[in-house]
């Protein structure tokens, strides 16, 4: 290993920033509906993810939680709608990624719900707009935009960069 031209390799390590990552999937069916979860803990609607467990890459992360969420997996191969770069609430910088997950039949697919969530839906990215903080609702939008066949996409606080001034 080599040594920073500064610093001891474990005090440079140190001063590194610290980053949380989190992963999640756009469970979707042929009609662009998404699907959501409802969470147990307080009144909100989140996509199918979460933090990655040390040893994870985030796609590995999106396909465990994903698992553990619905009990659905996801497809074999990743693919990238949108990369998400933040703060957390806690004001730890975050960054978020969200894959492609299943495509499914909403009306006959068997979703295993995890004690974090008591119920699911689909809705398009429209219908969930109203239900969801305007930050998700914009995120769900542009994703739902690449699911369609755009790009992938490299967000900052759920909008586009060109967005943000």
């Amino acid at each position: 290993m080599t040594k920073h031209p500064q610093f001891p390799r474990a005090e440079w390590l140190a001063r590194r920033t610290r980053i949380l990552g989190c992963a999640a999937s756009l469970i979707h069916d042929a009609e662009q509906r998404l699907m959501l979860l409802h969470t147990t803990w307080t009144d909100a609607w989140q996509l199918p993810g979460g933090g990655h467990d040390e040893g994870e890459d985030l796609w590995q992360t999106a396909v465990r939680e994903t698992y553990e969420e619905t009990g659905l997996t996801m497809p074999d191969h990743p693919e990238l709608l949108t990369v998400d770069w933040g703060l957390h609430p806690e004001g730890i910088p975050e960054i978020f990624t969200l894959f492609k997950g299943p495509l499914v039949d909403a009306s006959t697919v068997e979703v295993k719900l995890s004690d974090e969530h008591d119920d699911w839906r689909m809705l398009t990215a429209e219908e969930w707009a109203p239900l969801v903080p305007p930050q998700q609702a914009r995120a769900l939008a542009i994703a739902a935009d690449v699911l369609r066949g755009g790009r992938c996409r490299y967000l900052r606080e759920a909008g586009h960069l060109a967005d943000i001034r």
